[in-house]
């Protein structure tokens, strides 16, 4: 009888946890390591390590996504104004004593290793307006509500945009999109926060953007000014994307990369290496892969009852597809350099580990959201007795 309820148990436990999600983040994984390692190659045959580099963050990324599957969402939503603060001081902390690359101050520096506490606290702030928004429930709708969202927002964002990393503090905004929209915050009230958000732009180009940043928009917007300064990175990256063709120049074959004419090509230009490698099938593929992973994710949420749940799993889905669309846009020329990663793909260490903690929320709603919704249940019966 016990190996029968045993049997039972697993098979349930088996039926909960989201096999596809996890598929999918392990497929990306493997183009991540394949692309790394052609973008790791050098004009005299040697390699730069990439690849190895990254597995062993895969490794520690997919404990992460383990761990945090394993805890129902709820008890970490009850610790969200914990996460959130810790991450607050990690971002003011960095502020202080981080190490300055690429012209912003976001990393610590730890013999070797580097961390972005920026990238984590992203997840912490999607674990707190998740259970923000579903304790106000209808009152999202007013004013009051979308302010206190909206400072619960603030308070971070501008913690990274002081580094400054402006990339970075763009994938917050979605986050709080995506989760109001949802809750049913109204739809004027965001309209006059965006318009609000467009009159401040000028007191952003002058006060808060320095002057590379000036720089990757102006280029942006004129790249034939700037083709051998700002432009530089983006030209290099379409010739790169174009030069693959339909079915790419072969593996480890691309001229862009090993020969030094793209840099960052292993972080912010992935997507170039792959498309020129494996041509326009390979990155109509990999994107494939992307729509995938967010259908996984669409499937959690309609499968979803608790507002928690399903906000947490929202907000992971919308950070993840605002860095793909801006990512490859990027790569294509088409928006300005920000310097975000490519989800699973891009090299880095903290992008990697927090991404995929990130969908390892999404697996705690997934695993834990029937057991959500019958204790809260019993604490709802208990409390009207």
């Amino acid at each position: 009888m016990s190996l029968r309820i045993d049997a039972l148990r697993l098979s349930r436990e088996l039926d909960r946890f989201p096999g596809t999600l996890l598929g999918v983040c392990l497929a990306l994984l493997g183009v991540s390591l394949v692309a790394l390692h052609s973008a790791s190659l050098t004009p005299t045959g040697g390699s730069l390590g990439y690849a190895a580099k990254q597995a062993g963050w895969a490794v520690l990324g997919l404990a992460g996504f383990f761990a945090c599957s394993q805890v129902p969402y709820d008890r970490l939503g009850r610790r969200a104004w914990t996460f959130m603060g810790l991450g607050c001081a990690a971002l003011v902390l960095v502020l202080l004593v981080g190490t300055k690359v690429n012209g912003a101050r976001s990393w610590f520096s730890l013999g070797p290793v580097r961390l972005q506490p920026s990238e984590f606290v992203k997840y912490a702030l999607v674990l707190l307006l998740a259970r923000t928004v579903a304790r106000r429930g209808a009152g999202i709708g007013t004013w009051r509500g979308l302010a206190e969202a909206g400072a619960i927002t603030a308070l971070p964002a501008g913690l990274v945009l002081l580094q400054p990393d402006l990339g970075t503090a763009l994938t917050y905004a979605p986050i709080l999109v995506s989760i109001v929209f949802v809750a049913g915050a109204r739809l004027r009230h965001l309209l006059a926060v965006a318009a609000a958000g467009l009159a401040s732009l000028p007191l952003l180009w002058c006060f808060f953007l320095k002057e590379y940043q000036k720089l990757r928009i102006l280029s942006f917007l004129d790249s034939n000014e700037h083709a051998l300064g700002g432009a530089y990175q983006v030209n290099q990256s379409v010739i790169a994307v174009g030069s693959g063709g339909l079915l790419g120049r072969g593996f480890g074959q691309g001229t862009q990369g090993p020969l030094g004419f793209l840099p960052e090509r292993h972080t912010d230009f992935i997507y170039a290496v792959v498309c020129e490698d494996f041509g326009l099938v390979g990155g109509v593929i990999l994107l494939a892969l992307y729509g995938h992973l967010l259908a996984a994710l669409l499937e959690i949420v309609r499968t979803t009852r608790d507002p928690e749940g399903r906000f947490i799993v929202i907000g992971v889905g919308a950070v993840t597809l605002v860095q793909i669309i801006i990512n490859v846009g990027m790569v294509l020329g088409a928006m300005p350099v920000t310097g975000l990663p490519l989800p699973l793909v891009s090299y880095g260490g903290s992008s990697l580990v927090a991404t995929l903690c990130g969908f390892g929320l999404c697996a705690s709603v997934a695993r834990h959201r029937t057991r959500v919704i019958v204790h809260g249940s019993e604490e709802g019966a208990a409390a009207r007795r």
